[in-house]
């Protein structure tokens, strides 16, 4: 795993805790062209972080599921 992915999980587990990983690797591989969460790169994280607003409200909190995609962004 690289860095960047790296700390996009570590912010992720704050909020989804142990399905953290899981969701990131849906949302590269189903919105991201394939892309393998391992191989994310800062370029990704605007696209990323819109993906992880609209997704993870459908499982946390709306308030909750734009802080984490905030924190998300200021990687990019």
């Amino acid at each position: 795993m690289n860095q960047i992915s790296q700390q996009v999980l570590d912010i992720s587990v704050q909020y989804l805790g142990p399905a953290a990983e899981r969701f990131l690797e849906r949302q590269t591989r189903a919105h991201l062209n394939g892309l393998l969460f391992t191989d994310l790169q800062k370029s990704h994280i605007p696209e990323l972080t819109s993906w992880i607003r609209i997704s993870a409200a459908l499982i946390i909190d709306k308030k909750k599921a734009d802080e984490f995609a905030l924190k998300i962004s200021r990687l990019g």
